[in-house]
């Protein structure tokens, strides 16, 4: 710690022997040009590093542009307007014939389903009015029962 506090005294000394430096102090124009042609060769070079690498990945990257066209144009060519490549990506529908008719496989099954969906429904409603018929049977025969036994309890 005394080090580092030794380091920052020093640098605190020159800045403030820097600030009392009078500020009237005249430079030639030599020295002028000498400090402008310093700074701007610094510049320049500057630039010319950063232009350099620059450079450098345009190439690096033009170059992997070429590579990847070169990859695609090594591909077979195909027709603009050809889905054959896409549709190769799904699976062909299975088809069904009946009668030299093609259909899916699919709605051809939703097809039977709705057949015998329909035949159920046809049967129940068929079963429905049996029942009626037989419990209106039923009623008859037990107020035919009733009759029978109250005129052989009045013949009694």
């Amino acid at each position: 710690m005394s080090e580092m506090n030794r380091k920052l005294d020093v640098i605190q000394a020159g800045s403030k022997a820097k600030e009392n430096q009078p500020l009237n102090q005249s430079a030639s124009k030599e020295e002028i040009e000498a400090i402008v042609k310093e700074k701007t060769d610094f510049l320049g070079h500057y630039f010319e590093y950063k232009h350099k690498i620059q450079t450098e990945q345009n190439t690096k990257i033009m170059s992997a542009i070429r590579k990847i066209e070169e990859k695609i144009d090594a591909l077979p060519v195909q027709e603009k307007n050809s889905f054959e490549p896409v549709m190769k990506l799904f699976p062909q529908p299975k088809k069904v014939t009946i009668c030299g008719f093609e259909f899916l496989k699919t709605s051809f099954i939703i097809f039977v389903l709705s057949v015998a969906i329909f035949w159920s429904l046809v049967m129940n409603i068929k079963q429905i009015d049996n029942y009626q018929a037989l419990k209106a049977q039923l009623y008859q025969q037990t107020e035919y029962i009733l009759h029978l036994e109250k005129g052989a309890v009045q013949k009694q």
